[in-house]
């Protein structure tokens, strides 16, 4: 199935994607959640020594106690025996739930933790299993959040919302039950402006829950120019555009500002209103249990117990309201993470792929057609056969399809029309891992990433011994500089190798194929941006490492092109002429006409 943007107004049943997650935690969470009744179950009791005191103890009357009632009813026992055996429960109330919140609290925010750096794990998983289809249409500032920000709302959900939420319900459920069976009158009685309450929280969760998903989507987009900006630096620095990216962020951030207002705004509409009905049920409480009190149908003590239980009925009920807005940015963010793992690659291993042999090197596009878009093909019945250890040069103009001719060969994308071969047999017949194991690529900006030297160029093979990667570097003529490195091969390299020529840079990666020793290698616009003397080093390496192996040179520099045994000259994703550097010269055509450009 292709691959599609997310949408962020579609909500996705991201539940099945969380939920298995959670089975390696399911024991433990099981416990925790009966720490949390158990909790619950005891807080709904904290108000029943008092009530004894007050009923058995200051008015001298039976009281009506679950479990013990008749017991303390009919026993003679001495007021105060009665008021330190209150005094007593109410400390063991006071020390069980402090021991079941400590063991509640601190196991799920270990499984918090735990879950989220695994979804984080398989989130980054599958974002490198997605096609290069996928990644040209997104923004990395935006899959950088859904990384980090997004997955944090989910740890922070399972780890404290699910807290409040199941000891609240749990706590609502036992109260309400207990009123009941003290007086099922009076119950809904202090109830009667419940559903008014729940209402006015679900009115106004929906249009949270909308502004929280505007404001996530635009923050994704403030953080995606953010991203571009800061890896373009240098070229923003260099054209004198820092005023224009601030007003284009400033313009950015006030939009999503203006939807995070929007949620504040409902956010603080509710507050009040939640209030001012949790009042009102206390004054009806009050009022309905006093007038009771003066006719003898009720107890001063059950009057107590409701006024605590509603007081704290309508507390789990304000809770929830809240945790149900706070919460609304986590169900977004699960949305957004959702959107991600429900993409699924274009270009997988087929049925029956098996693990590819190690290639002698004869490549061949047999008749292929491909567009990036179906309506404009890049390549157009294309075909070409390379040699084994051949070194070809593909040529053109922008947009001709050089550089797409290569992705076809690693299967970065799949034809639309015709196929690409190996050996005689199409790519797709091997495993995609196995295939791209034994393809080698030099681009033309040269990704280096965080770290020494010696990672930077083991990248392609991290079991390489010291030995084989100063092999390598001496072949791409890079030991030389790197031995003149502050710490030689342990030197750190900033992020995108900021801090080396481009020279040095295109020689690393030239010595990671060269320790990779694959039997194919492109070699895409390697030289392109260098100084003479920088070219010429480089261009060294390049026949060096193209040596014995099947070559593909994507470039338009005329010094890289004249040692290839083949020169091929595309013009709108067909080949127009082929042939030797001089050769082609000479019949003054297509490529003769590039280098004069």
């Amino acid at each position: 199935m292709a691959e599609q943007g997310p949408n962020p107004n579609r909500p996705q049943p991201w539940l099945r994607y969380f939920v298995p997650l959670l089975k390696p935690y399911s024991g433990r969470l099981a416990l925790a959640v009966l720490a949390m009744l158990g909790d619950s179950l005891l807080t709904a009791l904290r108000p029943w020594p008092l009530k004894v005191v007050v009923d058995r103890v200051l008015s001298h009357h039976h009281t009506r106690v679950p479990f013990v009632g008749s017991w303390l009813n009919h026993a003679e026992l001495d007021p105060l025996y009665i008021l330190y055996g209150a005094c007593a429960t109410t400390l063991l109330i006071a020390t069980c739930t402090g021991l079941l919140t400590y063991f509640y609290t601190h196991t799920m925010g270990e499984i918090g933790r735990n879950y989220a750096a695994a979804l984080r794990r398989d989130l980054f998983a599958h974002m490198q299993q997605l096609s290069l289809r996928f990644h040209d249409k997104q923004r990395t500032g935006d899959l950088m959040l859904r990384l980090t920000g997004d997955i944090g709302g989910t740890r922070d959900a399972l780890a404290n919302g699910s807290i409040s939420l199941i000891s609240n319900i749990t706590l609502l459920g036992s109260m309400l039950a207990i009123m009941l069976w003290l007086n099922w009158k009076f119950a809904l009685v202090s109830l009667s402006v419940a559903p008014l309450l729940f209402l006015t929280i679900l009115y106004f969760t929906r249009r949270v829950t909308q502004a929280a998903r505007e404001a996530r989507t635009s923050e994704g987009l403030l953080a995606s120019l953010a991203q571009e900006t800061l890896a373009s630096i240098r070229v923003v620095k260099g054209l004198g555009q820092e005023e224009r990216q601030n007003v284009r962020f400033h313009g950015q951030s006030e939009t999503s500002l203006q939807a995070y207002l929007l949620g504040v705004l409902y956010r603080a509409r509710v507050a009040p209103i939640v209030d001012l009905l949790a009042a009102t049920g206390l004054a009806i409480v009050m009022w309905y249990g006093t007038t009771r009190v003066l006719r003898n149908e009720l107890s001063i003590g059950d009057v107590i117990v409701f006024f605590a239980y509603v007081n704290s009925l309508y507390a789990p009920m304000r809770q929830l309201s809240r945790l149900t807005l706070k919460t609304n940015r986590a169900s977004i963010g699960a949305e957004r993470i959702a959107e991600i793992l429900s993409q699924r690659s274009d270009v997988i291993d087929v049925p029956g792929a098996r693990p590819a042999h190690r290639f002698h090197g004869h490549v061949e596009f047999q008749h292929v057609s491909f567009g990036y878009e179906p309506a404009r093909p890049v390549l157009d019945d294309f075909s070409l056969s390379v040699l084994p250890g051949e070194t070809v040069a593909i040529v053109g103009s922008t947009g001709a399809g050089k550089s797409t001719a290569a992705s076809l060969l690693l299967r970065f994308y799949d034809p639309q029309a015709g196929r690409v071969a190996i050996d005689g047999h199409d790519v797709r017949e091997f495993t995609i891992d196995s295939l791209r194991e034994q393809i080698s690529l030099v681009l033309q900006d040269s990704l280096l990433f965080s770290g020494s030297v010696r990672e930077n160029i083991a990248f392609g093979k991290p079991e390489a011994t010291g030995a084989e990667i100063r092999a390598a570097a001496l072949a791409a003529n890079a030991d030389e500089f790197i031995r003149r490195m502050p710490d030689g091969y342990s030197s750190m390299v900033s992020e995108r190798g900021t801090t080396l020529s481009g020279g040095q840079k295109q020689r690393i990666a030239i010595a990671r194929a060269i320790l990779r020793d694959s039997p194919i290698l492109i070699l895409d616009e390697p030289t392109s941006g260098l100084d003479a003397a920088s070219e010429r080093t480089v261009m060294e390496a390049i026949q060096r490492v193209a040596r014995g192996r099947t070559t593909l040179i994507i470039t338009h520099r005329l010094a890289t092109v004249r040692f290839a045994d083949r020169i091929v000259v595309l013009e709108r994703g067909r080949i127009v002429e082929q042939g030797t550097h001089t050769a082609l010269l000479e019949r003054s055509g297509p490529y003769a006409h590039l280098n004069l450009m």
